[in-house]
């Protein structure tokens, strides 16, 4: 097992550090801030980055495709999905895709199979799909989509079935999305988005509506972050436009909160590296409006799958920076966990485990790019 390093507190020396942390090498958290702890997990069998990372309904965890070697370039492990228990601490198995796939989305049926869909094969934007049985650790081709689709906008709705919203074709951002029905193992049609949007968030909300945030209009050097938002109705089967954001952002992270709102984190304008932003803004829905809601403690970006409400008005903020941070919703503040994760990790995962605990996994080193196969359990 590797040990994970830690940073020392502010104004604490590194003696009390140790003292305070006595046998059990984990420091405490900061004051004020829910208690969130990280430990190694398993080993994956190979490192990834821009793969995904699903909950299969027994508590499992899958590690789906991504890139697997530096300069996040495809290999043969980009055709395989690591098996991960549900208390996080083994890895049980590897499975098999039907093709090496960088930058899928995946979605967990209510039947217990994953959906698995586009991304780059064979160096090309994709617009097939593929079903994943972890019964038998192998895939069925599934059907394919309308179009090519990379980094789109994927959610499981209420009644089973899996949207599939905006991404980038090849050509240019896609401004319609698809629903796949499990029951007939097949996609719906299309439906009209109000904007074309790639890199966007997508998240239920309470009052059970699909609310799409932000994302790229292309991926040609004009391209620009968007402020705009959309609503799914999944009643009526419509995209309406929602309110814009203070902030163009794409590569942001977002979050459902109990009030019906959502909290919308960092991410970046059109600029990238030069763009991360710090900013925090929450749709209210009293109002139906955006409003600013504070700053992290460091500016972030690719870190769509790595946030997560871990305690009442507390928010995880997991990748973009060496550190983890906790954002206090109250105060609109991020507080830097005491705890490093050896490096500044870029498109990490972020999936809850059987037993309520959390698994963090992958990323890629920014500025290196090269992938990790280290994984970190989250306990809060």
């Amino acid at each position: 097992m590797r040990r994970i390093t830690r940073a020392p507190a502010p104004l604490v020396s590194l003696f009390a550090l140790l003292a305070a942390c006595g046998a059990s090498g984990t420091a405490p958290p900061p004051a004020g801030t829910a208690p969130v702890a990280f430990s190694d997990g398993p080993q994956m069998s190979a490192p990834r980055a821009t793969h995904a990372l699903v909950t299969l309904p027994d508590g499992r965890v899958l590690a789906i495709g991504g890139c697997v070697r530096d300069g996040c370039e495809p290999g043969a492990a980009s055709a395989t999905v690591d098996v991960i228990a549900a208390d996080g601490k083994r890895l049980l198995g590897t499975g098999q895709l039907l093709v090496e796939r960088v930058q899928p989305v995946a979605a967990t049926l209510p039947d217990g199979r994953v959906l698995i869909a586009g991304g780059w094969v064979e160096r090309r934007v994709t617009r097939t799909t593929e079903i994943y049985n972890p019964a038998t650790g192998r895939s069925v081709a599934g059907p394919d989509m309308a179009a090519p689709r990379s980094t789109p906008a994927i959610l499981p709705l209420a009644d089973g079935r899996v949207m599939i919203a905006g991404g980038y074709d090849g050509r240019s951002m896609r401004a319609d999305a698809q629903i796949f029905d499990p029951a007939t193992d097949s996609f719906t049609g299309t439906i009209a988005m109000t904007a074309p949007r790639g890199a966007a968030t997508a998240t239920r909300l309470a009052d059970g509506r699909i609310m799409l945030v932000g994302g790229s209009d292309s991926e040609s050097r004009e391209r620009r972050a968007v402020a705009s938002t959309e609503f799914f109705d999944p009643e009526t089967g419509r995209f309406e436009a929602g309110p814009d954001m203070a902030e163009r952002r794409y590569k942001h992270g977002a979050v459902a909160l109990p009030d019906g709102g959502l909290l919308v984190v960092g991410g970046a304008d059109e600029r990238d590296y030069g763009g991360k932003l710090t900013s925090v803004e929450r749709y209210d829905p009293e109002s139906g409006r955006f409003e600013a809601a504070g700053e992290l403690a460091r500016p972030r970006f690719k870190l769509a799958d790595s946030v997560l409400l871990v305690a009442p008005g507390k928010v995880l903020v997991a990748a973009g920076d060496e550190r983890p941070e906790l954002f206090d919703i109250a105060s609109g503040t991020g507080t830097l966990l005491p705890y490093s994760l050896d490096g500044q990790w870029n498109y990490m995962a972020l999936a809850r485990l059987g037993d309520g605990r959390a698994l963090l996994a992958g990323g890629y080193r920014e500025g290196r790019i090269v992938p990790t196969d280290r994984s970190w359990i989250v306990r809060f």
